[in-house]
């Protein structure tokens, strides 16, 4: 099992967070372009989620760490 950082684990849910706050800003700022802005960045977190929602499902099989040596010998 590999270990993941928490760059790996919070990335991808932060830079959500952050586009769904500058989003809700832009809305709030102005006009026209800003609007636009805003709904470019409060519909990023709907396609990411409608991306993995739609992803078919991985079959991955654990692996013992003696699988590995012997695969790769």
């Amino acid at each position: 099992m590999s270990h993941k950082t928490n760059r790996q684990i919070f990335g991808v849910p932060i830079l959500l967070g952050i586009a769904t706050l500058l989003g809700l800003g832009a809305g709030l700022v102005g006009d026209g372009g800003w609007d636009d802005a805003a709904g470019l960045l409060l519909a990023a977190p709907l396609v990411v989620t409608a991306w993995y929602w739609r992803r078919p499902a991985t079959s991955r099989r654990r692996e013992t760490r003696s699988q590995r040596i012997a695969d790769s010998a």
